[in-house]
């Protein structure tokens, strides 16, 4: 028997789609780390083996996608060479594990992956199976590694993060201090007044001091910008919407008057968001909490320039920037040339509105044309129409930030801070175990 743990851990549903999109049993997923810092994993300081399990739905499959044997906590995650593990159904033996313990799997549907949210030490007999389930897959060789890339010299790129519009953004490890952070790299190629621009916002953004603001470290071009910043983990509110649909009212509540209050430091900073939505509010887990962070700061003035430099025709009337659903009507009618403070407070509330509803006020528009005018026109739907438990007071909120005429709405990110803070008694923290 060995004598350090081998433990069971579950990868999440989302993490897996986002990271190993369209593997299939028999295929290699070349997971290297586990992102966790529960202290069940403490006793893999002296050894043992991490079995990465997720499950599959919609039947609630249990699939092994890799083992990590060793692995060392570097801060962050627990690291080990790529697996090279095909992913196995292990299905079968929900009815058979038992854990160190005592405990085993919960067997109602829908409750499985909470059953194995916490990692597990595995008992022997437990190990044994799992490992002849595996032995019974065909080996797959373990991938080779590509050549590690340099960011300005010093940020030995890991893994891509995801990439959009804009860039790239990468895990990396600083060749001194062996700290690792994340890397956005921004495609704007070699124009000097575009960088410099770029490097401007990159300042403006760095001085906001705000807890829900993730601070620069560094940045610099190599040849093309980038940004250093924290390494956050946990998933953008978009995805958790995806996930897992509207929210109770105190976790929506408690989500975006953290965001509010970033946007309070940063409007008193001079610094507008101009691109607020739910893909841009992170879910930070911190300990036993989760803090809101507001991503890509500085990002849409950029963006407005290079829409510019394509079609100079929209100097004229400005640019469109931002993502549709979430665009105040000012927005829309005078474009970026207009923008203020103000516009970043209604897509606040649009994503307040779909946290509570599952819905966008205006997503039930047919054509770009058509929600452009109702944006502008038609007063959105009352929350509770949508949602009839949402209270009179929330409901109250979420109106009077929408309201068609600006003067109606809220003034500034602190007035809005107060009035959401009024129905949270108990403050905007939000624990772990609320989610």
């Amino acid at each position: 028997m060995r004598k350090v743990p081998d433990l069971f851990a579950i990868v999440s549903k989302a993490i897996f789609e986002r990271d190993a999109r369209g593997i299939a049993l028999g295929d290699v997923w070349p997971v290297d780390r586990y992102i966790s810092t529960n202290k069940a994993l403490a006793p893999l300081e002296t050894g043992g083996r991490i079995f990465l399990v997720t499950v599959r739905p919609p039947n609630e499959q249990l699939w092994l996608v890799g083992v990590l044997d060793q692995p060392r906590f570097d801060g962050a995650a627990w690291i080990a060479r790529p697996n090279a593990t095909p992913a196995t159904n292990i299905t079968a033996l929900r009815k058979t594990i038992v854990f160190e313990s005592g405990k085993g799997m919960l067997q109602d549907r829908g409750t499985l992956g909470m059953s194995l949210q916490m990692p597990r030490v595995l008992a022997a007999s437990d190990v044994a199976q799992i490992v002849a389930a595996i032995g019974g897959a065909q080996p797959v060789p373990a991938p080779v590694t590509k050549p590690v890339r340099v960011i300005g010299g010093v940020y030995d790129v890991i893994r891509e993060l995801g990439r959009g519009g804009m860039g790239v953004v990468y895990e990396a490890r600083h060749r001194h201090t062996g700290r690792v952070v994340a890397v956005k790299e921004i495609a704007i190629g070699s124009d000097r007044q575009l960088i410099e621009r770029f490097q401007r916002e990159a300042r403006a953004t760095a001085a906001i001091d705000s807890r829900h603001v993730p601070p620069v470290i560094d940045a610099g071009g190599d040849p093309d910008p980038y940004l250093v910043m924290e390494l956050l983990h946990g998933m953008d509110l978009q995805a958790y919407l995806d996930e897992h649909g509207p929210l109770g009212e105190d976790v929506a509540l408690r989500i975006v008057a953290q965001a509010c209050a970033g946007l309070v430091r940063a409007h008193a900073a001079g610094v507008v968001h101009r691109d607020i939505k739910p893909a841009n509010l992170f879910l930070a887990k911190r300990d036993d909490e989760v803090v809101v962070q507001l991503l890509d700061f500085g990002v849409a003035r950029v963006k407005e320039e290079l829409a510019l430099r394509a079609d100079h025709a929209l100097t004229l009337s400005g640019v469109m920037l931002g993502t549709p659903l979430y665009m105040s009507p000012e927005q829309v009618v005078a474009g970026a040339k207009a923008l203020d403070h103000l516009t970043d407070l209604w897509s606040l509330a649009v994503v307040l509105y779909e946290c509570l509803t599952g819905a966008t006020p205006h997503g039930d528009a047919e054509t770009l044309g058509g929600l452009m005018v109702s944006i502008c026109g038609k007063p959105a739907r009352g929350v509770r129409e949508l949602a009839p438990t949402i209270s009179e007071p929330v409901a109250a909120i979420v109106a009077k930030a929408l309201a068609l005429d600006p003067n109606a709405r809220y003034p500034s990110a602190q007035g809005l801070l107060a009035a959401l803070e009024s129905q949270l008694p108990f403050g905007a923290n939000l624990e772990i175990s609320l989610m």
